[in-house]
Order: C-alpha cells, then sequence, then structure tokens
C-alpha cells in the first residue's frame, strides 16, 4: 500500500459527564485509551493532531461534554491482511464490496492504513462510510455510503428489524450439541463485566437479539447454517450460535479457534456475509425504488468444502 492518501481521521465524543478525576482533553483521552501513553496524546495536541470543528485543540483544554473530538491514529508496524477485495455493485449512492477475512473495514486497533476504507481510498473511493458493521475476521459482504447528502437515509436499512433489508450469512459451526434444523435464537447479549472487548448472553434479561438459524448440511461433528440476524449487536451471530450449541469454527472469542494472531492468515473464521436482500426502498431522489440482491464471492457447498480442508490440514500429522 502506498502513503498518497492520509489516514482517514477517527473521532470520540466526550459523554456528558466526565469520568472521576477528568478534567482535561488530555486527562480524557488517558482514560479513554489506557495502551497509548499520556506523553503520545500531549505530543499529538501539541503538535495540531488533535481537533474540534473549532480547530486544534490544547492539552489543557477542559473537558467539554459532547465535544467531538478527531484525531489521525498512528501505529508502527501494521499486521498484514488480504486485499482480495470484489466490487458487487456501485450506483450514485451506495457502494457494495465483498471483503475478503482478515481485512478491517475501519481503522482499529494496530490496522490504520491496512484496513477496506483506505484500499478503496487508494481506488478512488475517498468519501465512503459504511452502512454497517462487519467484523475483521469475518468475510462477505459490506455495503457503504458514497454520499454524505444521502448517508442518513440509507442508514434506517440498518435500524432495527428492518422491512427493506434481509441479511444471510453462512456460518460453519462445532456441533457441541444438536442443533434443530431452524429456530428463532432470542438472548440478551451485553459487553462482557471482565472482558470488554467480548461480549456475552445475560439470562433472565429481556432479548435485545434475535436471529433465524437453519441447518443446511451436517458432517461429522459439523453443521453448514444460514443465519438471519433480525437485530445488529455487537459479535451476535457469533456468541449467539456459541450458546445453543454451535460455535463458529475458527472463532478465537467464542469457539475453539485460539488466539487470534494477526500475522496469520491462513486459520479464518468460517463465517461469510453471503447475502443481502433490499426490497421496496425509497429512493432519495424520488425516483424507483431500490429492488436488489448481492451475493458473495462463495457458494454455501464451496465454503462448507473449504473450512473442511482446513480442519483435514489442521489435523493431517
Amino acid at each position: 500500500m502506498t502513503e498518497r492518501f492520509p489516514v482517514r481521521p477517527s473521532t470520540v465524543r466526550l459523554p456528558e459527564r466526565p469520568p472521576v478525576g477528568v478534567v482535561t482533553l488530555l486527562d480524557f483521552l488517558e482514560h479513554r485509551f489506557p495502551r497509548v501513553p499520556r506523553a503520545v496524546w500531549a505530543a499529538r495536541c501539541a503538535a495540531g493532531g488533535v481537533w474540534s470543528t473549532d480547530g486544534p485543540l490544547a492539552a489543557s483544554t477542559a473537558f467539554t461534554p459532547l465535544l467531538e473530538v478527531h484525531y489521525r491514529r498512528e501505529v508502527g508496524q501494521e499486521p498484514p491482511v488480504r486485499t482480495d477485495l470484489r466490487t458487487v455493485w456501485r450506483d450514485p449512492h451506495l457502494l457494495v464490496v465483498d471483503k475478503p477475512p482478515f481485512l478491517p473495514v475501519t481503522p482499529a486497533g494496530s490496522f490504520v492504513r491496512h484496513c477496506l476504507l483506505h484500499l478503496l481510498a487508494e481506488a478512488g473511493e475517498g468519501d465512503l462510510a459504511p452502512l454497517h458493521r462487519l467484523d475483521r475476521l469475518t468475510s462477505g459482504l459490506v455495503l457503504l455510503s458514497r454520499r454524505p447528502a444521502t448517508r442518513g437515509h440509507f442508514s434506517r436499512l440498518f435500524q432495527g428489524p428492518s422491512r427493506f433489508l434481509r441479511k444471510e450469512y453462512l456460518a460453519v459451526c462445532d456441533e457441541v450439541s444438536e442443533a434443530p434444523a431452524r429456530a428463532v435464537v432470542e438472548h440478551h447479549v451485553a459487553r462482557s463485566t471482565t472482558d470488554h472487548w467480548r461480549q456475552e448472553v445475560v439470562p433472565g434479561r429481556t432479548p435485545n437479539a434475535r436471529l433465524e438459524l437453519e441447518v443446511v448440511e451436517r458432517r461429522p461433528g459439523l453443521v453448514l447454517a444460514r443465519v438471519w440476524p433480525e437485530t445488529g449487536r455487537k459479535h451476535q451471530i457469533r456468541v449467539q450460535l456459541a450458546a445453543v450449541g454451535l460455535p463458529i469454527v475458527g472463532d478465537p472469542l467464542y469457539g475453539c479457534g485460539g488466539q487470534d494472531e494477526p500475522e496469520d492468515l491462513d486459520r479464518r473464521l468460517w463465517l461469510d456475509a453471503h447475502r443481502l436482500v433490499v426490497a421496496g426502498f425509497p429512493d432519495p431522489d424520488g425516483g424507483p425504488d431500490l429492488d436488489a440482491e448481492w451475493h458473495s464471492r462463495v457458494t454455501p457447498d464451496e465454503f462448507l468444502e473449504a473450512a473442511l480442508r482446513q480442519r483435514d490440514a489442521e489435523v493431517s500429522p
């Protein structure tokens, strides 16, 4: 990847009330990003690398509730990523991309330039915003907005259960307990109280995560499933499938995939955002409603067979 395009700014919004002990902007940044030394944030502020809509912000700026603070993330050596993405659809408003596993959509963690948005900027798509989340380890379809003026309009597609949009995923799972041929799965999913990077099912609370599950094919110890999420909680499919005895093969957080090793581009999470169907969504310019169906590059049979080949290769002497 070249350096022709600058790193896209990241944004953090200050909360309504300051955390305990936070008085200045520098205090907040140290609290919010504990892995970044305080001196690093102070140097960024001194160099004009932290700003709001009114201009650069000094480290001594008083904590301002709800202030949006922009900055450019900096890392040294970035882990490798796969770059074999495929454009599925482009119109004046939308871009649909089929991304490979191991490629983050936006800058995160150790990945800054090694992300989908930066790759697309280098290809001439410089003003994109993803309309939904897709994990770095998940492959498949990502829908992005191309025009700021209509971004809010299209974000309605992903606001809660949508009568306009149907999302379908493929998942190859370890069958820890026997799964029904078809089921509706509901849980309350929330951030773990002990590991902030994980989600967990909270028994006894009102469900906030719902998906439909269909078993397509069984192999010894494995299940190929189609999944239709109706809500969009973080890691929802991964944590809910694990909760019903179907952890996704290769999942380092909720399954038996071992530790996530960013340098390893061979052992993947077997989850694919396989199909998006949009029906009757109003056009922002008053034209015909949007009716479209997009598929990722893999068929269900190919996806299952590839997962089986990886499993066989890992157990072979």
